[in-house]
């Protein structure tokens, strides 16, 4: 398996120097549509009115521009085949039965997009979760490091301070959060391709960024600050790796449609490596 990958990156690496070319990689951060675990929800509950229903159809004709060759959402690799069942039925006039699927943005946006632009691969699941210790289903470790990593991770998230206890004692984080909160409800009296055109400026993004990943950094609570920030960062390299294991040479374009929370640093991440080239949302949204 090792020598098929350093095969592959090296074949890359040959095609796209002859070529001087790269993968163009936009990544989209976007709110929950549905119900989600986040603490804060930003969420627009009527995006299944036939108002909101044309400003996502604005949305997925503008991604359509972009014309990606593949797209991946924010769904762990354990449920790619239920939305490959999910894109066939749509494909075939069918719409999801279940009311929280159709609401999710991986269907409203991802699934109609790839119906639309006749992708063979439908959507492509990319998000990873740590393993959670004493857990039945999808978070149960699979290898020796993840079991390893599970009792470090466990022992961090005992340690953990309610989120809303600690940002009652850090007047800054708060004072962001409040900050950002006041712009959410300013975007959503915007159209979807403003409000998420707004969400995607990289000074919004990186406000999600501290609220997200970095607040932990400047009180280090319980002596675990680095520890915390450390395990968002984690995950995200993790969803990066699951996207690299999925390109390969011919791709042209690819969009990543994710989190908000996600995007600074998979944008970060993905600027490094040579054989890409992230794209702006002022280039595919506006």
């Amino acid at each position: 398996m090792k020598n098929l990958i350093l095969f592959f990156l090296f074949s890359s690496y040959t095609v796209f120097a002859q070529q001087n070319n790269r993968i163009q990689v936009a990544v989209l951060g976007t709110f929950h549509f549905g119900e989600s675990n986040d603490l804060f929800q930003t969420n627009n509950s009527n995006l299944l009115t036939k108002k909101k229903q044309k400003e996502i159809d604005e949305v997925v004709n503008q991604l359509a521009k972009f014309n990606p060759d593949k797209i991946f959402v924010e769904n762990t690799p354990d449920a790619q085949k239920f939305w490959d069942a999910i894109y066939l039925d749509f494909k075939n006039g069918k719409m999801p039965k279940d009311p929280s699927v159709e609401l999710n943005e991986i269907f409203q946006i991802g699934i109609k997009l790839a119906d639309k632009l006749k992708n063979p691969h439908g959507v492509l699941c990319v998000n990873y979760f740590h393993p959670v210790a004493y857990s039945i289903g999808l978070n149960n470790a699979k290898t020796k490091l993840d079991s390893l990593y599970t009792l470090y991770d466990h022992e961090i998230q005992k340690r953990k301070p309610e989120i809303l206890f600690f940002l009652d004692q850090n007047p800054l984080a708060k004072s962001f959060l409040n900050s950002y909160l006041l712009k959410n409800e300013d975007w959503k009296s915007l159209s979807l391709k403003k409000n998420l055109f707004e969400m995607n400026k990289p000074e919004n993004l990186d406000i999600i960024h501290f609220l997200n990943v970095t607040l932990w950094l400047d009180q280090d609570p319980n002596g675990i600050g680095a520890e915390l920030t450390t395990r968002e960062y984690y995950r995200n390299v993790k969803i990066v790796q699951n996207v690299l294991h999925q390109l390969n040479p011919y791709d042209k374009k690819v969009l990543i449609l994710i989190g908000a929370a996600h995007v600074k640093s998979l944008q970060d991440i993905l600027r490094a490596h040579p054989l890409l080239e992230v794209i702006t949302s002022e280039e595919f949204l506006k």
